[in-house]
């Protein structure tokens, strides 16, 4: 085997270019990764995890996430999913339950459904009009504040 070969082979291997610099820059990463796990499994395992405390761990081996995310176990992998689910902001969509944001608007503590996103607008279906015959109003999600989902 001639020294290209070589690099070819360990390019492969390492998963990167076959040159001695990204090899060599490749090794050092992949020596990372037993801490990373180690780091990460115990951030993952104290309770009350938050996804702030995942990403602060999480941020220092950037660049080996996929290297320590198939080092995990499924288990591990669907508690960062849920977290970072967990910490997106809510938004307003169809099925939403929201109210007026505004404490000085009539609709402040009336609570209407989401029956049509039309994307920065919205109809919304209010409870307390449900007996009259001009039931959701259109309304743009700035006035409005999510209750629930």
């Amino acid at each position: 085997m001639n020294n290209t070969q070589a690099l070819q082979a360990a390019a492969l291997i390492l998963g990167s270019e076959p040159t001695p610099q990204a090899i060599a820059y490749r090794a050092e990463q992949l020596q990372l990764l037993p801490q990373a796990v180690s780091d990460i499994q115990a951030v993952l395992s104290k309770p009350g995890c938050t996804w702030q405390d995942y990403l602060s761990v999480a941020q220092e081996y950037e660049v080996i996430e996929e290297d320590y995310l198939a080092q995990l176990t499924p288990q591990e992998v669907q508690l960062i999913t849920e977290l970072e689910k967990a910490a997106q902001p809510k938004t307003i969509t169809v099925g939403s339950i929201v109210a007026h944001n505004d404490p000085y608007f009539a609709l402040y503590n009336a609570r209407g459904e989401v029956i049509q996103d039309l994307g920065t607008d919205v109809w919304v279906a209010w409870d307390h009009w449900k007996e009259r015959t001009e039931k959701s109003f259109r309304h743009s999600k700035d006035e409005l504040r999510l209750l629930s989902d």
